[in-house]
Protein backbone atom coordinates (compact mmCIF):
# COMPACT_ATOMS: atom_id res chain seq x y z
CA UNK A 1 0.00 0.00 0.00
CA UNK A 2 1.76 3.49 -1.16
CA UNK A 3 1.84 6.28 1.92
CA UNK A 4 -0.76 8.69 2.39
CA UNK A 5 0.27 12.09 2.83
CA UNK A 6 2.86 13.80 5.16
CA UNK A 7 0.92 15.15 8.39
CA UNK A 8 3.25 17.13 11.27
CA UNK A 9 1.86 17.03 14.49
CA UNK A 10 2.67 20.59 16.69
CA UNK A 11 2.73 20.24 20.74
CA UNK A 12 4.11 21.81 23.29
CA UNK A 13 5.53 19.05 24.80
CA UNK A 14 5.18 15.25 25.11
CA UNK A 15 4.34 15.47 28.58
CA UNK A 16 2.00 16.16 31.72
CA UNK A 17 -1.10 17.02 30.23
CA UNK A 18 -4.52 15.28 27.98
CA UNK A 19 -3.94 17.19 25.37
CA UNK A 20 -0.69 16.21 24.61
CA UNK A 21 -1.34 12.49 25.52
CA UNK A 22 -4.03 12.39 22.68
CA UNK A 23 -1.37 14.11 20.32
CA UNK A 24 0.98 11.18 20.96
CA UNK A 25 -1.73 8.57 20.91
CA UNK A 26 -2.94 10.08 17.17
CA UNK A 27 1.14 9.60 16.02
CA UNK A 28 0.50 6.02 16.28
CA UNK A 29 -2.94 6.53 14.80
CA UNK A 30 -1.57 8.30 11.77
CA UNK A 31 1.19 5.88 11.10
CA UNK A 32 -0.88 2.65 11.92
CA UNK A 33 -3.55 4.05 9.17
CA UNK A 34 -0.09 4.44 6.85
CA UNK A 35 0.04 8.45 6.95
CA UNK A 36 4.36 9.83 7.03
CA UNK A 37 4.47 11.15 10.26
CA UNK A 38 6.69 14.22 11.82
CA UNK A 39 6.21 15.76 15.06
CA UNK A 40 7.32 19.44 16.29
CA UNK A 41 7.83 20.43 19.98
CA UNK A 42 8.18 23.40 21.32
CA UNK A 43 9.75 22.12 24.66
CA UNK A 44 12.29 19.44 25.61
CA UNK A 45 9.76 17.49 28.30
CA UNK A 46 9.31 14.09 26.54
CA UNK A 47 7.57 11.62 28.42
CA UNK A 48 5.24 10.26 26.47
CA UNK A 49 5.42 7.52 23.94
CA UNK A 50 4.79 8.52 20.16
CA UNK A 51 6.27 8.02 16.68
CA UNK A 52 7.63 9.66 13.88
CA UNK A 53 10.29 11.96 13.11
CA UNK A 54 10.73 14.51 16.17
CA UNK A 55 11.90 18.18 15.75
CA UNK A 56 12.72 19.39 19.36
CA UNK A 57 12.97 23.45 19.98
CA UNK A 58 13.62 22.84 23.39
CA UNK A 59 17.48 21.51 22.96
CA UNK A 60 20.11 23.79 24.02
CA UNK A 61 17.73 26.71 24.65
CA UNK A 62 19.64 30.33 25.68
CA UNK A 63 18.44 31.73 29.36
CA UNK A 64 17.71 34.87 28.17
CA UNK A 65 13.82 34.81 27.48
CA UNK A 66 13.74 37.30 24.55
CA UNK A 67 16.28 35.89 22.72
CA UNK A 68 15.05 32.14 23.73
CA UNK A 69 11.82 33.07 22.03
CA UNK A 70 13.31 34.74 19.20
CA UNK A 71 15.44 32.02 18.69
CA UNK A 72 12.46 29.22 18.77
CA UNK A 73 10.36 31.52 16.30
CA UNK A 74 13.54 31.83 13.79
CA UNK A 75 13.66 27.61 14.66
CA UNK A 76 10.11 26.95 14.47
CA UNK A 77 10.19 28.33 10.62
CA UNK A 78 13.36 26.50 9.74
CA UNK A 79 11.66 22.91 10.71
CA UNK A 80 8.35 24.35 9.78
CA UNK A 81 9.95 24.19 6.10
CA UNK A 82 11.90 21.18 6.42
CA UNK A 83 9.50 19.03 7.56
CA UNK A 84 7.20 20.42 4.34
CA UNK A 85 4.16 18.37 5.26
CA UNK A 86 1.01 17.93 3.47
CA UNK A 87 -0.85 19.28 6.59
CA UNK A 88 0.18 20.33 10.47
CA UNK A 89 -2.42 20.10 13.51
CA UNK A 90 -1.21 21.76 15.83
CA UNK A 91 -2.35 20.85 19.30
CA UNK A 92 -0.63 23.79 21.54
CA UNK A 93 -2.00 26.34 23.48
CA UNK A 94 -2.46 29.03 21.38
CA UNK A 95 -3.12 32.30 24.09
CA UNK A 96 -0.25 34.44 23.48
CA UNK A 97 -1.28 37.27 20.71
CA UNK A 98 1.97 38.07 19.75
CA UNK A 99 3.69 34.60 19.42
CA UNK A 100 0.34 33.29 17.17
CA UNK A 101 0.65 36.68 14.97
CA UNK A 102 4.45 35.66 14.29
CA UNK A 103 3.40 32.25 13.05
CA UNK A 104 0.76 33.03 11.39
CA UNK A 105 2.36 35.95 9.54
CA UNK A 106 5.72 34.18 9.39
CA UNK A 107 5.39 30.54 9.26
CA UNK A 108 1.85 29.01 9.22
CA UNK A 109 -0.05 28.66 5.86
CA UNK A 110 -3.58 28.94 6.11
CA UNK A 111 -4.34 26.05 3.82
CA UNK A 112 -2.67 23.48 5.64
CA UNK A 113 -2.95 24.18 9.42
CA UNK A 114 -5.87 22.24 11.54
CA UNK A 115 -6.20 23.27 14.74
CA UNK A 116 -7.29 21.59 17.43
CA UNK A 117 -9.27 22.85 20.51
CA UNK A 118 -8.91 21.07 23.70
CA UNK A 119 -10.85 23.05 26.27
CA UNK A 120 -14.46 24.67 26.82
CA UNK A 121 -12.31 27.88 27.42
CA UNK A 122 -11.72 28.81 23.56
CA UNK A 123 -9.27 31.75 24.88
CA UNK A 124 -6.69 28.43 25.43
CA UNK A 125 -6.59 28.00 21.92
CA UNK A 126 -8.04 31.43 19.95
CA UNK A 127 -6.36 34.39 20.84
CA UNK A 128 -8.54 37.31 21.94
CA UNK A 129 -9.02 39.41 19.20
CA UNK A 130 -10.90 40.15 15.57
CA UNK A 131 -7.54 39.67 14.01
CA UNK A 132 -7.67 35.48 15.33
CA UNK A 133 -11.28 34.99 14.01
CA UNK A 134 -10.01 35.72 10.40
CA UNK A 135 -7.12 33.64 10.62
CA UNK A 136 -9.02 30.67 12.46
CA UNK A 137 -11.86 30.89 9.65
CA UNK A 138 -8.83 30.38 6.61
CA UNK A 139 -7.56 27.65 8.29
CA UNK A 140 -8.32 24.18 6.73
CA UNK A 141 -10.17 23.14 9.53
CA UNK A 142 -10.73 23.56 13.38
CA UNK A 143 -11.36 20.50 15.30
CA UNK A 144 -13.22 20.55 18.18
CA UNK A 145 -13.19 17.30 20.60
CA UNK A 146 -16.42 17.57 21.88
CA UNK A 147 -20.05 18.94 21.36
CA UNK A 148 -20.05 22.00 23.79
CA UNK A 149 -16.81 23.13 22.65
CA UNK A 150 -18.30 23.23 18.69
CA UNK A 151 -20.98 25.20 19.77
CA UNK A 152 -18.80 27.97 22.37
CA UNK A 153 -16.95 28.22 18.90
CA UNK A 154 -19.90 29.31 16.74
CA UNK A 155 -21.24 31.22 19.68
CA UNK A 156 -18.16 32.90 19.65
CA UNK A 157 -17.75 33.29 15.65
CA UNK A 158 -19.37 32.11 12.87
CA UNK A 159 -16.73 29.69 11.96
CA UNK A 160 -17.77 27.98 8.55
CA UNK A 161 -14.45 25.30 9.09
CA UNK A 162 -15.20 23.42 12.27
CA UNK A 163 -15.10 19.56 13.02
CA UNK A 164 -16.14 17.33 15.82
CA UNK A 165 -13.80 14.96 16.27
CA UNK A 166 -13.74 13.60 19.88
CA UNK A 167 -10.21 12.65 21.80
CA UNK A 168 -9.68 8.81 21.87
CA UNK A 169 -8.74 6.20 23.88
CA UNK A 170 -5.67 3.91 22.62
CA UNK A 171 -5.93 0.90 24.46
CA UNK A 172 -2.83 -0.34 23.16
CA UNK A 173 -0.59 2.16 24.99
CA UNK A 174 -2.88 1.58 28.60
CA UNK A 175 -0.18 -1.10 30.21
CA UNK A 176 -0.75 -2.08 33.28
CA UNK A 177 1.50 -3.65 35.12
CA UNK A 178 1.55 -7.37 37.34
CA UNK A 179 1.94 -6.05 40.64
CA UNK A 180 -0.14 -3.36 41.57
CA UNK A 181 1.52 0.01 43.38
CA UNK A 182 2.31 -0.65 46.91
CA UNK A 183 1.16 2.98 48.33
CA UNK A 184 -2.66 2.60 46.80
CA UNK A 185 -5.22 0.57 48.63
CA UNK A 186 -8.11 -0.87 46.88
CA UNK A 187 -10.54 1.64 47.73
CA UNK A 188 -8.79 4.74 47.54
CA UNK A 189 -10.43 7.35 45.81
CA UNK A 190 -8.11 8.83 42.90
CA UNK A 191 -7.96 11.82 41.40
CA UNK A 192 -5.81 12.80 38.44
CA UNK A 193 -4.91 16.49 36.69
CA UNK A 194 -2.28 19.39 36.15
CA UNK A 195 -2.05 20.37 39.93
CA UNK A 196 -3.83 24.22 39.02
CA UNK A 197 -6.61 24.82 41.32
CA UNK A 198 -8.42 27.73 38.85
CA UNK A 199 -9.58 24.52 36.73
CA UNK A 200 -9.13 21.66 38.21
CA UNK A 201 -10.35 22.77 41.70
CA UNK A 202 -8.04 20.08 44.01
CA UNK A 203 -7.80 22.28 46.72
CA UNK A 204 -11.61 22.34 46.73
CA UNK A 205 -12.00 18.41 46.22
CA UNK A 206 -9.69 18.01 49.51
CA UNK A 207 -11.50 20.39 51.41
CA UNK A 208 -14.81 18.04 50.10
CA UNK A 209 -13.25 14.95 50.46
CA UNK A 210 -12.91 16.19 54.44
CA UNK A 211 -16.30 16.14 54.58
CA UNK A 212 -17.27 12.76 53.47
CA UNK A 213 -18.09 9.64 55.40
CA UNK A 214 -15.22 8.30 53.63
CA UNK A 215 -12.96 10.14 54.95
CA UNK A 216 -13.72 9.39 58.52
CA UNK A 217 -13.37 5.90 57.49
CA UNK A 218 -9.66 6.42 56.91
CA UNK A 219 -10.03 5.56 52.99
CA UNK A 220 -6.97 7.56 50.90
CA UNK A 221 -7.31 10.25 48.61
CA UNK A 222 -4.73 9.97 45.80
CA UNK A 223 -3.56 12.81 43.49
CA UNK A 224 -1.35 12.14 40.77
CA UNK A 225 -0.34 15.16 38.89
CA UNK A 226 2.12 18.22 38.94
CA UNK A 227 1.64 21.63 38.48
CA UNK A 228 2.06 25.20 39.67
CA UNK A 229 -0.32 25.16 42.95
CA UNK A 230 1.31 22.15 44.67
CA UNK A 231 3.17 23.99 47.28
CA UNK A 232 -0.61 25.77 48.17
CA UNK A 233 -2.18 22.07 48.12
CA UNK A 234 0.39 20.48 50.61
CA UNK A 235 0.12 23.66 52.96
CA UNK A 236 -3.45 23.11 52.66
CA UNK A 237 -3.11 19.42 53.42
CA UNK A 238 -0.69 20.47 56.51
CA UNK A 239 -3.38 23.11 57.76
CA UNK A 240 -6.30 20.39 58.16
CA UNK A 241 -3.90 17.35 59.23
CA UNK A 242 -4.55 15.43 56.67
CA UNK A 243 -1.31 14.40 55.81
CA UNK A 244 -2.41 10.31 56.51
CA UNK A 245 -5.33 10.63 54.11
CA UNK A 246 -4.52 13.05 51.02
CA UNK A 247 -1.29 11.77 49.08
CA UNK A 248 -0.12 14.19 46.68
CA UNK A 249 2.34 11.49 44.09
CA UNK A 250 3.07 13.96 41.48
CA UNK A 251 3.47 13.14 37.92
CA UNK A 252 3.25 9.41 37.30
CA UNK A 253 4.11 8.39 33.46
CA UNK A 254 2.29 5.10 34.29
CA UNK A 255 -1.26 6.42 35.99
CA UNK A 256 -2.67 3.32 34.48
CA UNK A 257 -1.39 1.14 37.23
CA UNK A 258 -2.83 3.38 39.73
CA UNK A 259 -6.32 3.37 37.70
CA UNK A 260 -6.82 -0.04 37.72
CA UNK A 261 -5.53 -0.73 41.43
CA UNK A 262 -8.40 2.23 43.06
CA UNK A 263 -11.63 2.21 43.67
CA UNK A 264 -13.00 5.02 41.14
CA UNK A 265 -12.01 7.86 39.70
CA UNK A 266 -13.41 11.84 40.61
CA UNK A 267 -13.02 14.70 38.93
CA UNK A 268 -13.85 17.82 40.14
CA UNK A 269 -12.96 20.56 37.10
CA UNK A 270 -14.21 24.07 36.54
CA UNK A 271 -14.57 22.56 32.85
CA UNK A 272 -12.86 20.83 30.86
CA UNK A 273 -12.53 19.71 26.83
CA UNK A 274 -13.11 16.04 26.78
CA UNK A 275 -11.32 14.53 29.48
CA UNK A 276 -8.79 11.38 28.78
CA UNK A 277 -8.47 10.45 32.06
CA UNK A 278 -12.34 9.53 32.07
CA UNK A 279 -12.12 7.73 29.14
CA UNK A 280 -8.93 5.83 30.27
CA UNK A 281 -10.25 4.87 33.57
CA UNK A 282 -14.09 3.25 31.92
CA UNK A 283 -11.75 1.33 29.12
CA UNK A 284 -9.51 -0.07 32.38
CA UNK A 285 -12.96 -0.86 34.06
CA UNK A 286 -13.32 2.17 36.81
CA UNK A 287 -16.25 3.86 37.15
CA UNK A 288 -15.82 7.98 37.89
CA UNK A 289 -17.84 10.49 39.96
CA UNK A 290 -17.56 13.55 37.82
CA UNK A 291 -19.54 17.04 37.73
CA UNK A 292 -21.14 17.26 34.43
CA UNK A 293 -19.21 20.51 33.51
CA UNK A 294 -18.20 22.15 30.41
CA UNK A 295 -17.49 20.32 28.54
CA UNK A 296 -16.86 16.29 28.18
CA UNK A 297 -18.24 13.93 30.89
CA UNK A 298 -22.08 14.23 29.39
CA UNK A 299 -20.86 12.34 26.46
CA UNK A 300 -18.77 10.22 28.08
CA UNK A 301 -20.48 9.52 31.59
CA UNK A 302 -24.17 7.71 31.59
CA UNK A 303 -25.24 8.62 34.91
CA UNK A 304 -25.62 5.30 37.27
CA UNK A 305 -24.89 3.25 34.56
CA UNK A 306 -20.96 3.03 34.05
CA UNK A 307 -20.40 6.51 37.11
CA UNK A 308 -21.88 8.91 39.01
CA UNK A 309 -22.71 12.77 36.90
CA UNK A 310 -23.02 15.37 39.51
CA UNK A 311 -24.64 18.66 39.12
CA UNK A 312 -21.92 20.93 37.78
CA UNK A 313 -20.05 22.52 40.66
CA UNK A 314 -22.19 21.21 43.62
CA UNK A 315 -19.87 20.11 45.97
CA UNK A 316 -21.88 18.60 48.48
CA UNK A 317 -23.39 16.70 45.77
CA UNK A 318 -20.04 15.43 45.03
CA UNK A 319 -19.54 14.35 49.02
CA UNK A 320 -22.78 12.25 48.65
CA UNK A 321 -21.29 10.38 45.26
CA UNK A 322 -18.21 9.82 46.81
CA UNK A 323 -19.56 7.78 49.94
CA UNK A 324 -22.38 6.85 47.65
CA UNK A 325 -19.58 4.59 45.74
CA UNK A 326 -18.16 3.57 48.80
CA UNK A 327 -21.77 2.31 50.61
CA UNK A 328 -23.19 0.84 48.02
CA UNK A 329 -22.13 -2.25 46.38
CA UNK A 330 -24.83 -3.13 44.65
CA UNK A 331 -24.74 -0.20 42.18
CA UNK A 332 -20.96 -0.12 42.70
CA UNK A 333 -20.93 -3.42 41.07
CA UNK A 334 -23.56 -2.27 38.03
CA UNK A 335 -20.98 0.10 37.74
CA UNK A 336 -18.10 -1.89 37.10
CA UNK A 337 -19.85 -4.59 35.25
CA UNK A 338 -20.50 -1.67 32.23
CA UNK A 339 -16.94 -0.18 32.24
CA UNK A 340 -15.65 -3.77 31.97
CA UNK A 341 -18.28 -3.79 28.35
CA UNK A 342 -16.76 -2.02 25.63
CA UNK A 343 -18.97 1.19 26.63
CA UNK A 344 -15.24 3.20 25.09
CA UNK A 345 -16.50 1.68 21.96
CA UNK A 346 -16.91 4.96 20.15
CA UNK A 347 -14.00 6.64 21.31
CA UNK A 348 -11.50 4.25 20.50
CA UNK A 349 -8.82 5.36 17.82
CA UNK A 350 -10.34 3.20 14.71
CA UNK A 351 -13.78 4.68 15.12
CA UNK A 352 -11.90 8.52 15.17
CA UNK A 353 -9.82 7.36 11.74
CA UNK A 354 -13.28 7.83 10.28
CA UNK A 355 -13.30 11.61 11.20
CA UNK A 356 -10.27 12.42 10.48
CA UNK A 357 -9.54 10.91 7.28
CA UNK A 358 -12.78 13.39 6.08
CA UNK A 359 -10.17 16.12 7.32
CA UNK A 360 -7.45 14.94 6.26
Amino acid sequence: MSQKKHICIIVDCFCGGGAEKVAASFSFLLEKNNYKVSIISLRNDITYKFTGKLYNLGLNEPRIKWVKQIKKVVLFRKYYKTVNADLYVDFRMRDRFVMEALLHLFIFESKKMIMSIQHYNIAYHIPKGTIFKKVYSNVKAIVAVSKDIVSELKSYHPFCNVKYIPNFVNKDLLMTSKLPPENISSNAVLAIGRLNNPVKQFDKLILSYKNTKTFKKGIPLIILGDGPDRLKLEKLIEANNLQSYVKLLGFVPNPYDYIKQCKFLVLCSKYEGMPLVILEAIALGKPVVSFNCKSGPSELIIHKENGLLVKDQDFKELEKSIDLLQEDQTLYSLLIKNTTSDTTGKFTGKEMMTYWESVL
